[in-house]
């Protein structure tokens, strides 16, 4: 497993145009482990801004702090944004609690260079840039008076804010790569540049890239600051040359002409060169002067991407199914006094959980998911860490799932015997060519389907004779179906006998012959277990024969009473999506029929419920798609809803229309839930004979594969497994890739993927060369 190791970070929520507000949030952020990357966000009366509700999803903090906006627009915004509200006074008892001051997490530095900082009421413009620093708080920080010198210390990410981020990182992080240095220039006393710098540099990367962040007085002041230019000439021409330009100079309050003065202060030159960001593999050399400016450059675009906070370690656990499993491991942060953290867990035992507050307390009962990980508050924080936890199988988690939103809940009748059936064999079959087809023409007609077929000829006026015909055929059996291989409809003529012997594999069928009886002219099966060298009619007891007319006798195949008994109940399309949703995603768990009851006494039958790889799903499945009209679709998708589903599930065996979907998609969209829908198309794809591959076609196939898996490389986001599945399968020339592949390409991809990286733009340049090599020798056949 894995975890990783960061602080309880707040957003701070202050009134719009509010200095006082600023001034506080940055001295409570001064003072936490992590406060660097503590947003603060102005609640105006129309609400917080685009930028600032983003800025605090993707930072990712437990709470809002409100330092002095109106209480009700405050409980109304973090309502807005699912975060629980802490009052300034409470802060010291709330969650963000599990934090400490940056001195426990700081490492070692030179006592001559003490960490400066701005006095609480410095200009706004220094407290964003050094953090402040309250009169008579002991820390290994000074407070600075000096205006230059908070130019300087920024050059070396050297003040008290920035050491709120020691050892503070991120596991994981999209980004684009190193980007120009962003100087953000203020004029004046601008509360708004200052607090745009503060929530963008929140959100720039910690340590997982370079992206340097400054904020300068305009040029009346910076050009009085000996030798700034040639300090900031010196930062410029150490950074590789993976960007462009070398400057993005952004202000909120200096004009266009202030902006180029100061630029030619700092001896920077215009240019209309592409902007780019990037990183490149071998690093390439340094850039040189003159160094270049753009004024037209958004840094938000550069830090408005996913990340993962912590500082991470692995481990190795074991874990019981059935009991409670004892995490152990060296936590990776070095803590120098009384500390507290937050630990998030992660790893195979907690996959395909769904990350609903209820299953979080079944694995322990003081965790919560956050960014979809196990997250434990730990105060005080110990080096070596022992935590017990229980991993729920997902029946038990599906369990726990419909205790949360029903008053009782048991398996229906139809549920019970397609979990029996389930359990005596892998109904993942159903899916093969021909196998559900042959299953449901061996179901024994029953009564009802009697009647219906009944009706259906009296009403195309049938004779008595086709009447007659249908009563013998089915009316009145006391006896199950069977059928020999070549009687079987809807099954393709080479899938027959394949299709027949694997349900007797599974033990849902079962062979015999036929005898024949010459006395009371009545057919019956025999099993072949029971044949005999002289059969005696069931009926009359004469001794008949397994063959007629010189015909020679065939096998033929029936159901075993339980499945035929499962398959007139309707059980078998259950199981046939049950088995394809799985195949999809294997981490998943479905119950086949629950009858459910509410606490309003309301009393309901859900088909299908259960998880899909962490999502939960709900739905019903018809064997008809005609049986879904407007009203049982708003029946299946209000029922869905109340389960507290994510996923609706709409199944048939036959086409679902256009408009149905249209429907369901509506009614799920009104909801809330997505709309799954499965139906001939997904359950019973046309079967194709496979054409014979070339070494052409394979090397094509490869070539494409690899190529696709170096874009996404390339882009620098994580790889899911379905887009791993997706390689496998182009690489393969269309073939469904088995789940030990996905898992050990996708676990490769995660341990390796700096060296696949690097490796893989060599083997495409070779696989190109073999094409072509091989493209002219077939030529020269």
């Amino acid at each position: 497993m894995e975890a990783a190791v960061l602080p309880s970070r707040a957003a701070y929520l202050i009134a719009g145009g509010s200095e006082a507000g600023f001034r506080t949030a940055v001295t409570q952020a001064s003072d936490r482990w992590g406060g660097m990357t503590e947003p603060i966000i102005e609640a105006r009366t129309s609400g917080l801004s685009q930028q600032h509700q983003q800025a605090v999803r993707i930072a990712e903090v437990e709470a809002l702090v409100n330092i002095d906006a109106d209480p009700l627009a405050a409980k109304d915004i973090a309502t807005g944004l699912g975060l629980p509200l802490v009052a300034l006074a409470d802060m010291r008892k709330s969650t963000v609690v599990f934090t400490c001051s940056p001195a426990k997490v700081q490492e070692s530095t030179d006592p001559a260079y003490t960490p400066i900082a701005a006095s609480p009421t410095a200009p706004l413009w220094q407290l964003a840039v050094a953090g402040c620093l309250e009169p008579g708080h002991r820390e290994h920080a000074r407070v600075s008076k000096l205006e230059d010198e908070f130019g300087r210390y920024q050059l070396r990410n050297d003040t008290r804010i920035h050491s709120t981020i020691w050892q503070f990182g991120e596991y994981q992080s999209t980004t684009p790569g190193h980007t120009p240095l962003v100087l953000w220039v203020v004029e004046g006393e601008s509360l708004r540049d200052s607090l745009d710098f503060w929530n963008t540099r929140a959100l720039r990367p910690v340590d997982t890239i370079d992206m340097p962040m400054m904020l300068l007085p305009g040029a009346d002041a910076v050009r009085h600051w000996l030798n700034f230019p040639e300090q900031m000439a010196h930062l410029l021409g150490s950074r590789p040359d993976q960007f462009a330009p070398d400057v993005a100079l952004v202000s909120r309050s200096a004009s266009p002409e202030q902006l180029l003065e100061l630029a030619s202060v700092l001896r920077l030159e215009p240019t209309d060169e592409r902007p780019r960001a990037g990183a490149r593999t071998p690093v390439p050399p340094t850039r040189t002067a003159p160094f270049t400016f753009r004024t037209d450059l958004d840094p938000w675009d550069w830090v408005s991407l996913e990340r993962h906070y912590g500082v991470p370690t692995s481990f190795d656990v074991q874990a019981f199914a059935d009991g409670p499993s004892t995490l152990r491991f060296t936590q990776p942060v070095r803590f120098s006094g009384h500390a507290g953290a937050l630990v998030r867990i992660w790893g195979e035992p907690l996959l395909g959980l769904p990350t609903r507050p209820s299953i979080a307390q079944l694995v322990h009962p003081d965790a919560q998911w956050r960014d979809g990980k196990l997250q434990l508050a730990f105060l005080p924080m110990s080096h070596q860490l022992a935590v017990q936890m229980t991993f729920p199988l997902l029946s038990q988690a599906t369990e726990q799932l419909l205790d949360d939103v029903t008053a009782a809940h048991q398996l229906s009748s139809a549920g019970r015997l397609g979990t029996a059936l389930a359990k005596r064999a892998d109904s993942s079959a159903l899916l093969e060519p021909g196998i559900y087809e042959a299953a449901v023409a061996l179901t024994t007609p029953r009564s009802k389907e009697l009647m219906k077929r009944l009706k259906e000829l009296r009403a195309e006026g049938s004779p008595d004779a086709d009447l007659a015909e249908l009563a013998a055929t089915w009316g009145g059996r006391s006896e199950r179906r069977y059928l020999p291989a070549d009687k079987l409809q809807n099954v393709r003529a080479e899938d027959r006998a394949a299709a027949l012997e694997r349900l007797c594999s599974l033990g849902w069928a079962e062979r015999g012959l036929e005898s024949d009886c010459p006395s009371c002219n009545s057919r019956s099966f025999v099993p072949l277990s029971q044949t005999s060298g002289s059969p005696q009619c069931p009926g009359c007891g004469a001794v008949s024969a397994y063959q007629s007319g010189g015909i020679a006798a065939a096998v033929y195949y029936r159901l075993d009473s339980f499945t035929d008994r499962a398959s007139d109940n309707g059980l078998l399309p259950h199981l046939l999506v049950i088995a394809e949703l799985c195949r999809r995603k294997p981490r998943s768990f479905f119950l086949p029929g629950t009858d459910v009851s509410f606490a309003d006494g309301s009393q309901e039958e859900v088909d299908i419920f259960g998880l899909w790889d962490g999502k939960v799903v709900s739905g019903e499945v018809k064997t008809s798609a005609s049986e879904f009209d407007e009203a049982q679709l708003r029946r299946d998708v209000t029922l869905s809803q109340r389960l507290g589903a994510d996923v609706h599930l709409l199944a048939s065996v036959t086409p679902v229309e256009k408009a149905v979907r249209v429907t369901a998609q509506t009614l799920c969209d009104e909801a809330g839930l997505k709309l799954e829908v499965l139906d001939q198309a997904d359950l019973r794809p046309a079967t194709h004979k496979p054409v014979p591959a070339t070494a052409a076609d394979g090397l094509g196939w490869l070539r494409t594969g690899v190529a696709d898996l170096a874009s996404l490389i390339e882009q620098g986001k994580p790889i899911n497994r379905g887009q791993v599945a997706q390689i496998l399968k182009t690489a393969s020339g269309g073939a469904a890739p088995v789940p030990g592949h996905i898992e050990a390409l996708t676990w490769m991809l995660s341990e390796a993927r700096d060296d696949a990286a690097e490796l893989l733009p060599r083997w495409l340049a070779a696989l190109d060369a073999v094409v072509r090599q091989h493209g002219a020798a077939e030529q020269k056949e």
